[in-house]
């Protein structure tokens, strides 16, 4: 009798980052993780339902991190949910955003794989794909706050977790990281979005 393969939820494997529950800004060490990201320098479409949608460039990260989960389960037995969509934003210039577009991964991911899923993905879609990279994200001191509402008015809670990080005596880098947590989809009420505002401390 075949065993049925345990699905990881990395959502309450890193709670403290992906459960974030409406309240005060907090303050605390994020993990070290890995990530599949893409770099972009972009206008945004900013009523997609749950998340900014790229105008003018293709968003493959989740293509490959799909790709992922069928690797990690074909191979080794290790099945995993996809996470939410997160963008780091770095820089507006008039309407162009320069941003990396994020999503974490197991550290079970390995070169090989994230190879593998990118030269499916070229497959599939049967042209180059953009350049994407499997990086591992060193552990970091943060701010972060979650945001309920929609994601166009997160720039308030920004500078809430901005103001209360100074307060106590903290620098805060500049680009500020964006992660969705409602999924992609009109049934949900732009007024139940649920978005963390998180900013690097040094």
């Amino acid at each position: 009798m075949q065993t049925k393969v345990l699905t990881h939820d990395h959502r309450k494997i890193h709670k403290e980052i992906y459960g974030e529950k409406p309240g005060p800004v907090r303050i605390q060490r994020m993990p070290q993780l890995k990530y599949v990201i893409q770099e972009m320098n972009t206008a945004y479409h900013m009523d997609w339902a749950g998340r900014p949608e790229p105008v003018d460039q293709q968003w493959i990260v989740w293509k490959i991190v799909n790709q992922l989960k069928h690797i990690t389960k074909t191979k080794i037995d290790y099945k995993f949910k996809l996470m939410p969509h997160e963008i780091i934003w770095h820089e507006m210039n008039d309407n162009l955003a320069t941003t990396t577009q994020v999503m974490q991964v197991p550290d079970c991911i390995t070169d090989e794989m994230f190879e593998e899923a990118q030269r499916n993905v070229a497959k599939n879609l049967k042209d180059q794909i953009p350049d994407t990279k499997l990086i591992t994200a060193d552990s970091v001191l943060c701010a972060q706050k979650l945001h309920v509402g929609h994601y166009r008015e997160t720039k308030t809670t920004l500078l809430e977790v901005i103001q209360f990080a100074e307060d106590q005596g903290y620098q805060v880098k500049k680009s500020h990281r964006e992660i969705y947590l409602t999924p992609a989809m009109r049934c949900h009420d732009s007024s139940t979005w649920k978005t963390i505002v998180s900013v690097e401390l040094v």
